[in-house]
């Protein structure tokens, strides 16, 4: 995983993380964001990871529990504090006019890092998102577009995605939207500068995460959209 989209993931999944003073080996919300801690720090440094379950494993005793919770956050901070010092711009890419290439491997690698869903909100929305960027997710990611026009051309590929991949695939048209945005597994937020089908083609264009503290604000915005949007 590229180091600028690991750390959006890792900010973003300690902006969510649960509250250890009500921690339960039973509950369902500590062993979903443990796990998902867990597969981060692996792609930042496995001896790291390693630490990082051991103290995961002992939190059903309550003796040491504080200790370990304080590994598994240090582990999480020292990730982000090492990739802050490799990723300029927090995170920010710029592409130049004509790094079209460029921008289609970064895009691939930020939509590839989807592990249950993803939501392309893009007014100019067209057919090439499928052989661009939706060949890059893992297998049984929900995929959800929402556009403003082109909603033809985009329907014929989408009738045909969903014959080869099953129901993982919803689209939707809405004249509300203006922004070009990414969210991911519903708490990981993507800005775009351009819309897809021609970023960096002709201008330059950016592609960056936005602050993990707004995005659950922003993703609220767009699912009353989505819900009032026409379904094509």
């Amino acid at each position: 995983m590229k180091p600028e989209v690991l750390l959006a993931q890792l900010r973003a999944l300690l902006e969510r993380a649960p509250d250890f003073e009500r921690y339960s080996p039973v509950s369902r919300e500590h062993a979903l964001w443990l796990g998902q801690a867990h597969a981060l720090a692996a792609r930042w440094d496995k001896v790291q990871a390693i630490m990082f379950q051991v103290s995961v494993d002992a939190l059903p005793m309550e003796f040491g529990r504080a200790s370990n919770v304080a590994t598994i956050f240090g582990v999480l901070y020292r990730a982000i504090a090492d990739l802050e010092l490799r990723v300029p711009q927090k995170g920010r890419v710029a592409f130049a006019a004509g790094e079209v290439y460029d921008f289609f491997r970064e895009l691939n690698k930020v939509v590839g890092s989807a592990e249950l869903s993803i939501l392309i909100i893009d007014p100019y929305l067209d057919a090439t998102v499928f052989d661009h960027y939706l060949n890059s997710i893992k297998e049984n990611v929900t995929v959800r577009l929402l556009l403003k026009k082109g909603a033809d051309s985009v329907k014929a590929a989408a009738e045909k995605y969903v014959q080869q991949h099953g129901k993982v695939l919803e689209v939707r048209k809405s004249n509300r939207i203006h922004d070009r945005v990414i969210f991911l597994d519903g708490y990981v937020c993507w800005i775009v500068g351009q819309s897809l089908k021609d970023a960096a083609k002709a201008k330059p264009t950016y592609l960056a995460p936005l602050a993990p503290d707004v995005v659950a604000a922003k993703l609220e915005d767009y699912e009353a959209i989505w819900a009032d949007a026409d379904a094509i």
